[in-house]
């Protein structure tokens, strides 16, 4: 059985270190390649229309000015059938939970052996999940802390673990940033954080 993939990276060496590494397994093969979000939605659309979308795409979550998770949410909105690995150098625990409530169906650190994205892609690519072990346990602590905050300080921390400024984390929520400012120091409290980039280096 071939898994089929396609690689969206928007570091030109480091997509085609991906493809390559992951076409020395015989039983894996590349259906193409993007380096931006309006390349990668271009290139499915067409495999679209030709009937041979890939099993799985291998996502990474910074894409120069544009946002892997706003991709992995348009991929699942029009293309549901394709499986998303996101596959990052940033793999702390909000991260990880932001990537599997966006839709995310795998997680694998590129810290991580080879070996962990090709286990990740076939099994999501059979309809599996996969995320990274040593990666659940810290996931299920953040997710009970996360539990502990309000709604309006969920949607705050995760819009803080995406990179977003507080403007338009204010602008999105209709109200003023000092309000903002409320919320992130409540988060600050509840998780032991003291300011903005903490929060950030612990949990994104």
């Amino acid at each position: 059985m071939k898994h089929s993939f396609f690689v969206i990276e928007d570091h030109s060496l480091t997509n085609l270190g991906i493809r390559e590494l992951l076409q020395n397994s015989t039983d894996l093969s590349c259906e193409g390649f993007a380096m931006s979000e309006e390349e990668a939605f271009e290139k499915l659309t067409e495999l679209d229309m030709k009937g041979s979308l890939p099993k799985v795409l291998v996502l990474d979550l910074f894409l120069g000015e544009g946002s892997g998770i706003d991709v992995l949410r348009e991929v699942k909105k029009h293309f549901p059938s394709v499986g998303v690995v996101v596959y990052s150098m940033y793999s702390n625990p909000g991260i990880v939970s932001l990537v599997l409530e966006s839709g995310g169906d795998g997680f694998v650190s590129k810290s991580s052996p080879e070996s962990e994205l090709v286990t990740a892609i076939k099994e999501v690519s059979g309809g599996g999940k996969h995320v990274q072990a040593d990666l659940v346990e810290p996931l299920h602590t953040f997710k009970n802390l996360f539990q502990c905050l309000t709604k309006n300080e969920q949607f705050v921390l995760n819009k803080v673990i995406e990179r977003v400024e507080l403007k338009q984390i204010a602008e999105e929520m209709k109200i003023q940033v000092g309000t903002v400012e409320i919320y992130l120091s409540r988060i600050c409290a509840k998780t032991g954080c003291h300011n903005h980039e903490e929060l950030i280096a612990q949990f994104g």
